[in-house]
């Protein structure tokens, strides 16, 4: 039965073990991706941890990081006790947070205090988990049933971990665990996030793993074992901040088309999503109610139907809950916008035929203008050689003047959603080149170029 137990919790380790990784690491490689998810957590509307707002970024790092600590400690055996209950608690408070999310009612209200005077505000609900970023949205509730299925397979580990079952990997055990989460780490990243390097950054975490192991004579070797894990997160990490994510999931993402991405389901010629709504009707008198679909309604001409006026003449249709019959494409992009001064877009001329080069900022003061004489030379050649330069920013037309005035930015500024330019690029500033509505490159602000000779164009 011991012998039983040991094989089962091996296999759970491996599976186990390697989805931490993978999804550690995706939330390294955007971080600031992450941090912009656990700021809606904070949201007095959902968790109403407003005071945990500044730490985002990180808590994040711990927890991403600390992911793939686990993940590797779980393959090769290392502190099997303290391991497993980190696991298991990680496991119980992300099963928790699935949970709570996937029950929110998007109608709903709660009761916050705010300088001690309790106040109701609308619900604000997660839409998605960020479990695995942008690269696999799931819902709450899909994430929901994988925290639970992840749960079930971690009960034999911990058990197995906490009667002397497994401990730090002997040789053999060492090559067929190794060999199995390298193989489900490739079947995973291959096939849901169409990306090799989790494979290379597991392989990168073992070898870490083992090099010390194989090197540290000295105590505390299972610690010393986990140092060299935290020296690769740690070093990965760095260069996503420093830079921008290495693997890039979302729709302005290079090689994504921005006008298609921003198109109709009926201008592409597919079908869209199916929404109704529950609209409860009333009998003030008799106080029994009803729920009726709106299409429903619509179809069966109720308000002309005298007998069911008379049994609910009320209905309450502020209160109507809205849900998706069915599926159907949906626009990857719906708020991008380029508004001028006198409140018209420029959108559509930026995303038109030619080179468009755009300087981003989220934030014109908090970007602090860095790179901005790197930006205003290599804008300057760009609009020389016909190219449209522009900046996208939420500042207000007063602010953007300002800065172009006090640090020689010679191109107009376009007002956009704060939101969006989150999206569309980590850095704070940063550079898009696009073509023809296309995004052919994107750089942080340490990497801007200083000539367009430095860049690959196609002719």
């Amino acid at each position: 039965m011991r012998h039983i137990l040991l094989s089962v919790a091996n296999v759970c380790r491996v599976l186990v073990g390697a989805l931490f990784v993978v999804s550690g690491l995706i939330k390294i490689n955007d971080a600031m991706g992450f941090m912009y998810k656990l700021e809606e957590y904070f949201e007095p509307g959902a968790l109403n941890l407003e005071a945990w707002t500044p730490w985002a970024l990180e808590l994040g790092m711990l927890a991403s990081i600390g992911e793939v600590l686990l993940g590797v400690a779980l393959l090769v055996g290392a502190l099997p006790r303290l391991t497993t209950a980190l696991t298991a608690v990680l496991m119980l408070f992300f099963t928790w947070l699935t949970w709570y999310t996937d029950h929110c009612d998007p109608f709903g209200s709660k009761i916050i205090v705010e300088q001690g005077i309790e106040v109701e505000i609308p619900n604000q609900c997660v839409l998605s988990c960020g479990c695995f970023g942008n690269a696999i949205p799931l819902t709450p509730h899909e994430s929901f049933i994988k925290d639970v299925v992840l749960l079930i397979l971690l009960l034999p580990i911990l058990l197995s971990g906490w009667t002397g079952g497994y401990g730090l990997n002997e040789r053999s055990r060492s090559i067929w665990m190794y060999t199995g989460g390298l193989a489900v780490t490739w079947i995973f990243a291959e096939t849901m996030l169409e990306w090799s390097f989790p494979t290379l950054f597991l392989a990168l975490g073992l070898i870490a793993a083992e090099g010390v192991r194989r090197r540290w004579t000295w105590g505390g070797q299972e610690w010393a074992m986990a140092a060299g894990v935290l020296l690769v997160a740690l070093g990965f990490q760095a260069y996503t901040l420093r830079h921008l994510p290495v693997k890039d999931y979302r729709p302005y993402a290079v090689g994504e088309d921005i006008n298609r991405n921003m198109a109709s389901a009926d201008e592409l010629g597919l079908d869209p999503p199916v929404y109704d709504k529950e609209v409860r009707f009333l009998h003030p008198e008799t106080g029994k109610d009803t729920l009726i679909l709106q299409s429903a309604y619509m179809e069966g001409k109720l308000w002309q139907d005298e007998g069911f006026k008379s049994r609910f003449p009320e209905a309450d249709w502020g209160g109507a809950r809205e849900f998706k019959v069915s599926d159907g494409y949906e626009p990857l992009i719906f708020d991008l916008d380029a508004t001028d001064g006198n409140g018209e877009s420029q959108l559509a001329e930026l995303l038109g035929p030619g080179y468009t080069l755009l300087h981003l900022s989220k934030d014109l003061e908090a970007s602090e203008a860095r790179a901005q004489e790197k930006i205003n030379g290599l804008f300057a050649e760009a609009a020389a050689k016909g190219f449209r330069v522009a900046a996208l920013t939420p500042a207000t037309a007063e602010d953007a003047e300002a800065f172009r005035s006090l640090h020689g930015a010679d191109y107009p500024f376009y007002s956009t959603d704060p939101t969006e330019l989150k999206i569309v690029i980590r850095s704070n500033p940063g550079v898009v080149l696009i073509r023809d509505g296309v995004v052919q490159d994107k750089w942080a602000w340490r990497d801007v170029p200083v000539s367009l000779d430095e860049i690959d164009m196609a002719d």
